[in-house]
Parts: C-alpha cells; sequence; structure tokens
C-alpha cells in the first residue's frame, strides 16, 4: 500500500500525463482559497460574535493570563495584498472627500435659503408698505377729488360739517360775560377751503375757514410757503422741507390729524386745552428719511383758538420752540405702525394792570335823598402793575397701530399722554402769577376704530385731563385737595361714502364743576349726543 503523498505524487503524474489539472492551476486556486479563508474567517467570527449573547465574567484561567499581554483580533497567516490595501486607502479617501464635499454643499444651500428668505420677507415689507401708501392714495382721491386749474400744481378742496347736539348741561340762561349757556342747537362747525399749489421745490397752502361756533365768523387758518429738498416725490417725503407761515403746531399725532379724517367730533380734552385752534404762526423745519420723521418749529405760541391772550399775536418777544420725532413704518404684514416723541418749551405772558384814580362813592342807604356824611366812601387808587411772563413746558408721546387683521376692514388704535406745566390756554388757562405757583397738567386718551366694510365705522375713546393735579379747596377753613379731571368716554359710529360721512356721538362726561347744596364739588350732569353731516370736495 502506497502512502499517502506516495498518492498524491502519483496522482499528479497522473494529471500531468493525460488529467485535465496542472499543476500551475493548482496552484493558484490553492493561494487564492488560503488568501480568502482567513478573512472569511474573520467576519463569520464577528458576525457570531455580535449575535451572541455577551458571556458572563469569570475568573481569567493561567493559560489566559499569560496571554493577556498579546494584541486581541484575527491573526492572518499571509500579509495583505498591497494592491487591495492602496485601492481601499483610494477608496476611504475620496469617500472622505465626497462627504467634506457634501456638507460644504448642504451648508452653502441653507446660506443661500436664509438669504432669499430674508430678500423675501424684505421684498413682502415693501410690497405692503406701496400697497398701503396706494390704498391712502385711492381714498383720497376718492373722497376729494381736486379742482385744477390751467396752472400746474394747483388743486382747489373743501369740506363741510354742520352739527346738531342736545347736552345736559343746556340752560337758558346767560354767562357771566354775556354769552349763551344754551348749547342745544344747530351749529355750522367748520366751513372750508383750501386751496394748496405743489411744484418740484416749491409748495404753498391757503385755508379758509368760517363757523358759528361763536356768532357768525370767518377767518384765515392756514397759509405757509415752503421750500423742499430734494425734489417733491409721488412715494417718498423730502429730507427737509422749510416752511414759514400759519401751520399746525407739531405736537403729537392729534394735533396734526386733519378733520375730515377723524372719526371723533372733536379732539381730546388736554389737546383742546394746550393747543387751542391747533394753528399758530411760526418757522417749521420738516423731512422724514426711510421710516424716520421729524418736525421743528419756532412759534409765537399764541394758537388760533386761546380763550385768553392774544391770538394770532405774541405779546412777548421770547418764542415757543415745539417740535415731534418719531417713526412710521409697516411691522408684520398689513400692520403698520407710527409712534413719537414731542416737546414743548416757551414763554406765557401775565398782564399787568393799570393805575387807577382814588373813587368817592356816595350810596343812599336810608332812601331819604339827603346827603349823609355817613353815606360817603372812598375807593382808593392803584399804583400800575408792569406784564411779566412765565415759563411752560410740556412733553408727550403718542402711538398708533393700524392694521388690517380683520375681514371687516381697516383697524386703528391710538393714543397719548402729556405731561406739562402751564400750558392750559383753554380749558382751565393756567397764570402762576395769579395762584402763586406752578399748575402741573396731566392728560391722556386712547382710540379705537373699527371699519365695517366699505360704508360704515365705529369707534370709542377715552380721554382723560387734569388740568391742576396740586389744587386744592376751602372747606371749612381746612385747605383739602380738589379735584378739577375732566373724563370722557365717546362712542361713535358713522355710515361714509367717497363724498361725505354720517356721523352720530354719544359722550359720557365727568368732572367736578357742580355744587350740592352744601356747597361742596360734585359732577354736573354734562353728557350729550350730536349728530354731524359732512361734505366733502
Amino acid at each position: 500500500m502506497k502512502s499517502p503523498d506516495e498518492q498524491s505524487i502519483a496522482g499528479l503524474r497522473k494529471n500531468r500525463n493525460g488529467g485535465r489539472l496542472t499543476v500551475p492551476i493548482f496552484v493558484a486556486v490553492a493561494g487564492i482559497v488560503i488568501s480568502v479563508a482567513p478573512r472569511n474567517g474573520v467576519a463569520a467570527e464577528s458576525k457570531n460574535a455580535s449575535a451572541k449573547p455577551a458571556a458572563p465574567a469569570t475568573a481569567a484561567s493561567p493559560a489566559s493570563t499569560e496571554t493577556s499581554g498579546q494584541a486581541e483580533g484575527p491573526t492572518y497567516p499571509f500579509p495583505p495584498n498591497p494592491e487591495e490595501q492602496k485601492r481601499l486607502d483610494q477608496l476611504t479617501k475620496e469617500l472622505a472627500d465626497s462627504e467634506a464635499r457634501a456638507r460644504a454643499a448642504e451648508v452653502a444651500a441653507e446660506q443661500a435659503l436664509a438669504e432669499e428668505r430674508a430678500q423675501r420677507q424684505a421684498l413682502k415689507l415693501r410690497l405692503d408698505a406701496m400697497e398701503s401708501a396706494l390704498a391712502t392714495a385711492t381714498r383720497r382721491a376718492e373722497a376729494a377729488p381736486p379742482v385744477t386749474t390751467t396752472r400746474t400744481g394747483l388743486t382747489l378742496n373743501g369740506f363741510l360739517q354742520a352739527d346738531v347736539a342736545i347736552r345736559q348741561s343746556a340752560q337758558d340762561q346767560l354767562s357771566t360775560a354775556g354769552a349763551p349757556l344754551n348749547s342745544d342747537r344747530f351749529n355750522i362747525r367748520r366751513a372750508r377751503i383750501r386751496a394748496a399749489l405743489e411744484r418740484e421745490y416749491i409748495a404753498g397752502a391757503v385755508e379758509f375757514d368760517g363757523n358759528t361756533t361763536n356768532g357768525p365768523t370767518a377767518r384765515i387758518l392756514d397759509a405757509e410757503a415752503s421750500l423742499r429738498w430734494p425734489a417733491a416725490s409721488a412715494t417718498d417725503l423730502p429730507l427737509l422741507m422749510a416752511t414759514i407761515g400759519a401751520f399746525k403746531i407739531p405736537f403729537g399725532f392729534e394735533v396734526g390729524q386733519s378733520d375730515r379724517d377723524r372719526l371723533f367730533l372733536e379732539r381730546s380734552n388736554a389737546e383742546r386745552a394746550f393747543f387751542a385752534g391747533e394753528y399758530d404762526l411760526g418757522a417749521r423745519l420738516q423731512g422724514g428719511w426711510r421710516f424716520l420723521r421729524y418736525q421743528l418749529a419756532v412759534m409765537n405760541g399764541e394758537p388760533a383758538g386761546e380763550t385768553t391772550g392774544f391770538p394770532g399775536r405774541d405779546p412777548n418777544h421770547q418764542k415757543d420752540f415745539v417740535g415731534r420725532v418719531g417713526i412710521d413704518t409697516p411691522i408684520v404684514t398689513q400692520v403698520g405702525i407710527a409712534a413719537g416723541v414731542s416737546a414743548l418749551s416757551g414763554t406765557g405772558f401775565h398782564p399787568g394792570t393799570p393805575a387807577t384814580k382814588p373813587v368817592i362813592n356816595w350810596q343812599d342807604r336810608n332812601q331819604d335823598g339827603m346827603f349823609q356824611s355817613s353815606e360817603v366812601s372812598v375807593t382808593p387808587g392803584k399804583a400800575a402793575t408792569p406784564s411779566s411772563n412765565f415759563p411752560r413746558q410740556a412733553i408727550g408721546f403718542d402711538l398708533r397701530l393700524v392694521g388690517r387683521v380683520l375681514p371687516l376692514g381697516e383697524t386703528t388704535a391710538y393714543g397719548e399722554f402729556y405731561l406739562a406745566k402751564n400750558l392750559d390756554r383753554a380749558i382751565l388757562p393756567a397764570d402762576p402769577k395769579v395762584v402763586g405757583r406752578d399748575l402741573n397738567e396731566v392728560g391722556a386718551y386712547v382710540g379705537f376704530t373699527q371699519q365695517l366694510f366699505r360704508h360704515g365705522i365705529v369707534g370709542f375713546r377715552y380721554d382723560y385731563y387734569n388740568p391742576d393735579k396740586d389744587s386744592t379747596d376751602l372747606q371749612a377753613a381746612i385747605a383739602v385737595p380738589q379735584s378739577f379731571i375732566y373724563q370722557t368716554f365717546a362712542f361713535t359710529g358713522a355710515l361714509q361714502a367717497a363724498a361725505g360721512r354720517l356721523i352720530i356721538e354719544y359722550d359720557v362726561n365727568t368732572n367736578h364743576l357742580g355744587r350740592d347744596t352744601n356747597g361742596l364739588p360734585t359732577k354736573l350732569r354734562d353728557n350729550a349726543i350730536s349728530l354731524r353731516g359732512e361734505v366733502k370736495f
């Protein structure tokens, strides 16, 4: 019997002599099997190791302790193929480069997307602002189509407001000054006509007003001449516009609001006390840049509607400095904001008194028609007192939000707050020379209006005014705090069209102007209901 080696040699000879398997082929196949088998074994072992649960830790045997210092892992009987290792390293590097390029492309795409979103948001805000400006221009064009002339840029428009009112405080009596105390009557509140010129660098306006509030009156109200730079634009305000003449006092929002646009019949109590008539004479600088707005003026300090003093004139050489700085811009889709800070610093006037002569008075006390020395009295003469000035200041804050957040139409919420000293010129005129101290005034209001589709609008406004927050009253020979606070709750609704409005308003007025049977301050009933017809042309 031949040994296994001899049988293998014999088989090789047999193959060499006529068999199909040759030695070179056998050697190649054996090399491939040997090189692949260890790798498959390692993969199988890894697969089995991951599939099997971890065995509990046991005490190490001496044999394992001896080989613990050796590196773990599979052992290869043959070294790895250099070409395959080189190819594997190249593929790994290419994969890492591809992942890096993918990450860079992802970051670049995110940055581009963020920039595109910002550009779209800015474009959207710009479109909203343009739509709002277009809507405002459309409303103005529909409300008051201007009358044009052969001279380019000249327009003519106006409006009329006729009222009828019923007021609780109305009396069939006369005041100490001889004026009627009855306010239940028909009245032409405002009848105005305005001519305006708009050129490239020049602008001007003249407005006349007629009313029957204190009897039939006709007067010039607004008269201004302006230079502006840069030239006029349909969408942008000039950076600088210089004006001289008679114009509205640039303080807060409500003073500058047009009477033809305001829903409520009259302005708030504080505004009517501080800036009675709204107009004064002076010089003004105003302009805007993007969302910024500014107005600065030097004025006489004698408004057209003040009840004392010298309206339209100026009794002292000192002037009032007044101005407002604010913003006007959209904040989100269909919502815009306007806000500002206003300030005033000026000088009031206290008139002096002329000298008087001594006067002898005779009163026939016993009615006998006979002169008696006991019936004679002498009023001594007084020396003249010179006129003098006093300082006055004010600061105000205003905020207005306008938007179309409801399907009914435009919604507006707005308000103002005032702090002033010696500024009241209509309701309780301030004169610290008479009182012997400064009068500190506080005023505020908040308002809300809601458009009801195309032809309806409703509104509510609360306003507060205290003309002398430090006032006192003498009761039983004791000085106690006294309140002069005025408060009004106004409820208003209107039917409106392009050429006019019909407005009804109910005012709940609270004050402390009355006296009870004991002579103590109490509320004077003064609620009012008013109906106004307004036409625009």
